[in-house]
């Protein structure tokens, strides 16, 4: 196990194995490079004065200081999935020096490591000889972001056109052509892309326009200036309760904002049809649609796998604060004061441009009856308490309404969400604070939830990377779990 000397996390090193033996076993991770890249300068400056492998400055820097001159690559890597059926497989998987790129480690829960490939080939077959049942999530990680960042920002719809050459079509058929055309966002997007925040937000200002039952307005700023908006459907009825839904906290779960943009339109289209009298039209909805638009972006233009916002941390060359480490309640259990880690928690309770529009928002607006975060990936549906397992007073009408909605999903789309604490879920393993679902409830709120969205779908596992052709259907589960709140509240 390779421990990184700037910040202590047992990782995938960016080095080499040569370059770690050369120096000693010293080596640079992975998080460390996504900063500023300054300790890994330092770093390599030394081994090469050791070295004297001047000629070699280049090569490791283009690969090293990824994170802040371009996008840092994962060609070369692999995500395996684990199963452990124990607490100690589960303390053997979480001493691994593989990357986890899952939020909680339970028994008989999944769980994702990204290994370089001798690594992942080596990791096999050690889980193997200890009964850990294992496979392959992604063989090749980097083709499959590389593939993925193809689609993006898709904006056109099929556009028609007749041939009148008869030679060239001698039965005058129509052919579809597909065209990218990133302005046409009016007329042209069909939820089968991942988009931008900015035209998100175009997107959004199109609905706008077009339903008098949504409006827009801006409710903070990032600590890069973008502006982190609130969708409000029905809000011209102020003395109806609210169902409050945040989305896209963590950064790299796309499918998160993605599918939350469905469930938008999907609500102002029906309210405006006259549709959902007797559910969805007795509440206002107000929605979050992308929270940390700084990290969400930070995904598209460096890092892929990226967690936290961008903020600097004074003192330390790693940037960002883990979003949903940020809120009082629980903080600092499961989570990291080392500003490196993805789980970072931030200096203090509410340190964050984000989490602070969040927090002063819930406290300014009366009479939220329910408050959700979505998020991926996990396929389940947890409420308070998330970071004890002392029962919530309301434990028993939170689980209640979580089975209903489970259940409901279930039986229109097939897709299975687990309900339950993250105790009851995950073990003692998934305790964690500072999250905005056991915060919101501690806000007057009756009722408070997160949605962890599937990963994967025929074509079997993805991860962080689910196709942007799953958006409608998972966008359907939570246009089903939602209608069923609203009925039962």
């Amino acid at each position: 196990v390779i421990s990184c000397p700037a910040c202590d996390l047992e990782l995938v090193p960016v080095f080499p194995d040569w370059v770690v033996g050369a120096v000693g076993g010293l080596a640079c991770c992975a998080t460390c490079a996504v900063g500023t890249g300054q300790t890994v300068l330092v770093f390599v400056r030394t081994f090469l004065a050791m070295v004297n492998l001047v000629p070699l400055l280049l090569a490791i820097l283009v690969t090293v200081v990824a994170g802040e001159q371009g996008k840092v690559s994962y060609d070369g890597y692999s995500v395996l999935e684990l199963i452990p059926r124990s607490g100690k497989d589960i303390s053997w998987v979480k001493s691994l020096a593989c990357r986890s790129l899952t939020d909680w480690v339970g028994v008989d829960m999944p769980a994702h490591l990204l290994c370089d490939r001798k690594q992942a080939r080596n990791l096999k077959v050690s889980a193997r000889k200890k009964g850990i049942q294992t496979k392959y999530v992604s063989k090749h990680f980097g083709r499959e972001i590389k593939k993925e960042a193809r689609t993006v920002d898709q904006m056109a719809d099929r556009i028609t056109r007749r041939k009148v050459n008869a030679d060239k079509n001698k039965k005058n058929k129509k052919n579809k052509t597909k065209v990218k055309n990133v302005h046409a966002i009016k007329n042209n997007f069909r939820h089968r892309a991942f988009l931008g925040s900015q035209l998100m937000y175009d997107w959004l200002d199109q609905i706008d326009k077009k339903f008098d039952v949504m409006e827009i307005d801006n409710i903070g700023k990032t600590g890069e200036g973008r502006d982190i908006k609130i969708v409000k459907i029905n809000s011209n009825n102020t003395d109806l309760p609210i169902i409050f839904i945040d989305a896209g906290i963590h950064a790299r779960e796309w499918i998160s904002p993605a599918a939350t943009l469905f469930l938008i339109e999907k609500l102002t289209k029906s309210m405006t049809k006259g549709r959902g009298k007797n559910d969805i039209s007795k509440f206002q909805w107000h929605i979050i649609p992308l929270a940390n638009p700084d990290g969400y972006e930070y995904t598209r233009t460096k890092d892929r796998m990226w967690r936290k916002n961008t903020v600097k941390n004074p003192g330390s060359s790693c940037i960002g604060v883990d979003l949903n480490r940020n809120f009082p309640e629980g903080y600092g259990i499961g989570a990291s004061t080392n500003p490196c880690s993805e789980v970072f928690q931030g200096a203090h309770p509410l340190s964050e441009l984000e989490s602070t529009t969040i927090s002063n928002y819930i406290k300014s607006t009366r009479n939220i009856k329910a408050a959700i975060s979505i998020h991926s990936y996990g396929n389940v549906l947890i409420y308070p308490w998330g970071y004890k397992q002392t029962p919530h007073p309301k434990r028993s009408q939170l689980a209640q309404l979580a089975t209903d909605m489970s259940n409901a999903i279930q039986e229109k789309h097939s897709e299975k969400y687990r309900p339950g604490t993250a105790r009851e879920v995950f073990g003692l393993w998934g305790l964690a604070g500072g999250a905005t679902d056991d915060w919101y409830i501690t806000q007057n709120i009756e009722y408070s939830y997160t949605f962890e969205l599937p990963e994967s779908d025929g074509d079997g596992d993805h991860g962080f990377l689910l196709p942007a052709k799953n958006i409608i259907k998972v966008g359907r589960q939570l246009v089903q779990g939602f209608t069923t709140m609203a009925s039962k509240l």
